[in-house]
């Protein structure tokens, strides 16, 4: 995947607050709102799964055919290790 540029405007007072935040992890403040955004798609990425999950349980709780169909054939086996 090749990474795409991403320009955005700041405030003058949350851009000074950003700089001096990723001047005491000794970063830049390009690298620092790099690193902010990518642990929020993370968060946002698992969060849609998660609410997937909620969505697949919650059908599987309202449904008896699906129920059924889930006690005949078990559950997935996961690779947890």
């Amino acid at each position: 995947m090749v990474p795409e540029t991403l320009t955005i405007r700041l405030d003058p007072a949350d851009r000074a607050t950003l700089e001096a935040a990723a001047a005491a992890e000794g970063k830049g403040v390009s690298a620092y709102v790099r690193e902010l955004a990518e642990t929020e798609a993370q968060r946002v990425r698992r969060q849609a799964i998660r609410e997937d999950g909620d969505r697949v349980v919650a059908h599987l709780r309202s449904n008896a055919e699906a129920r059924t169909e889930l006690d005949e054939f078990g559950t997935p086996a996961t690779d947890a290790s």
